[in-house]
């Protein structure tokens, strides 16, 4: 194996984060041939594929996911160091993070300021198209989104899935049993997109024949609700959880597959290093998601 330089690294990273060749050259200002003559000596000193190359851009290998996962971080902080050298101070920047609230208070914030108590935090809550709006304007430095955010200059990868629960009290669930009908929706909207998602998924059909009781945009509000004997909602598994354990809510249905709607983490691209802060709120992001994951399974 050949020695590597720590810029074919930093190309590297850049075209991972990017998803094309052209675009992390933009991002390191050269050429898209001196950053493809890099990937392929790199490719070459390590003897494995890192990307498979289509028209459409690149996509990490297997190994080169593995790789990216093991020097990513270092590859910023080793960047970050060097900058420092030549006299730029560290950044102390308020880091600001957008997302959907329930999301965020209940599984990253927790985990997020146990951790990293001296990052700077400014939180936007909202829906993942306006706040998309907000991030590329440069109105946030990260963003969990429940839409893949497919815009120019934003680089997004998957973290999470949501796992969609039916929930009601048990004397509700006997009533469904026998009668769905009888048991009132609580929905997050008016066009009960939850709902109708998991109705159309478990059951094959549209929720037509049921009645709204209440629609309230928070779903921790339609989980308390719910437990109160008010209804039945949908609700994310990280929100279902507590009240399953205690048995205040169950789920009557239990389908071998449950909905799943995938959740990613989002932000502008940079040059690796650039921007030490925010890649460390990324990283804080996912670890949020894993620690969350291993407590509940």
């Amino acid at each position: 194996m050949g020695r590597t330089s720590l810029d074919s690294l930093v190309t590297f990273v850049s075209v991972a984060r990017a998803g094309s060749i052209s675009a992390a050259a933009a991002d390191l200002g050269s050429t898209q041939s001196t950053v493809s003559d890099q990937i392929s000596s790199l490719e070459r000193s390590l003897g494995y594929r890192l990307f498979e190359r289509s028209s459409r851009g690149v996509v990490l290998t297997t190994r080169g996911r593995q790789l990216m996962a093991r020097v990513g971080a270092q590859i910023d902080a080793a960047v970050s160091a060097v900058e420092a050298t030549r006299g730029e101070p560290a950044a102390r920047e308020t880091i600001l993070l957008g997302g959907p609230a329930e999301f965020v208070s209940e599984v990253v914030l927790p985990h997020v300021t146990r951790v990293a108590p001296d990052l700077t935090l400014r939180v936007e809550f909202g829906e993942a198209e306006p706040l998309l709006e907000t991030l590329t304007t440069g109105g946030l430095d990260v963003m969990i989104s429940a839409i893949q955010p497919r815009v120019a200059g934003v680089e997004f990868r998957p973290f999470f899935d949501e796992q969609f629960v039916l929930l009601m009290t048990p004397d509700r669930a006997e009533d469904f049993a026998t009668r769905p009908e009888m048991v009132p929706l609580l929905a997050y909207a008016e066009e009960l997109p939850i709902i109708r998602r998991y109705w159309r998924t478990v059951f094959r059909r549209r929720p037509t024949d049921l009645t709204v009781a209440a629609v309230v945009p928070d779903l921790r509000v339609l989980g308390a609700l719910a437990a109160q004997g008010r209804g039945m909602t949908v609700l994310p598994h990280y929100l279902a959880e507590p009240y399953l354990r205690s048995g205040r809510l169950v789920d009557p249905v239990q389908p071998p597959e449950p909905p799943l709607n995938t959740l990613y983490v989002a932000r502008r691209r940079a040059r690796p290093g650039r921007a030490p802060r925010t890649d460390r709120l990324a990283e804080l992001v996912d670890e949020a998601a894993r620690v969350f994951s291993d407590r509940v399974d």
